[in-house]
């Protein structure tokens, strides 16, 4: 019992001070709060802050589904004519600094807006990540049920 005890009090410091950090984690840095900022941009339907940090040529995944910034700017304006009172709640975001020079923000956020053809007030829980370079985003990854999206572009 002894024995297994000593073990534990050496190999337990031991593996906890092992792991080697990836990077850095914050929530309070520029590119956080830029993220931040994007919703009140998207949901007011300014779309200026959107037309600077997203590049044109982003390469962009909504759902797998593969293109570029500037496709996904106007796609983001054409939801303000498919739905009206959009919001974005609950929003967090924190960005990585990795030790390769990678940076990369991860944000989570509730997503509602009734339908202009069905008046269905629609929730949707989002995650998008942002892979930053020179201020810009140039990769995003966006995760959404789009069954608000289609259930709008179908109805008569």
């Amino acid at each position: 019992m002894k024995k297994t005890l000593l073990l534990l009090l050496l190999v337990t410091p031991a593996l906890t001070f092992c792991q080697k950090s990836a990077g850095l984690i914050s929530q309070v840095d520029d590119l956080s709060l830029i993220a931040q900022e994007l919703d009140a941009d998207y949901a007011s339907n300014k779309h200026t802050l959107w037309d600077k940090t997203l590049s044109d040529n982003a390469i962009v995944r909504i759902n797998n589904t593969v293109m570029d910034g500037k496709t996904v700017k106007e796609i983001f304006k054409s939801h303000h004519t498919i739905f009206n009172d959009i919001e974005i709640l609950d929003g967090y975001a924190h960005t990585n600094y990795f030790k390769n020079g990678n940076i990369w923000t991860n944000k989570w956020f509730t997503w509602e807006g009734t339908g202009n053809k069905t008046g269905i007030r629609y929730s949707n829980r989002s995650h998008f990540d942002y892979r930053w370079k020179n201020g810009k985003i140039v990769e995003m990854g966006c995760y959404f049920d789009t069954t608000a999206l289609n259930m709008e572009l179908a109805a008569q």
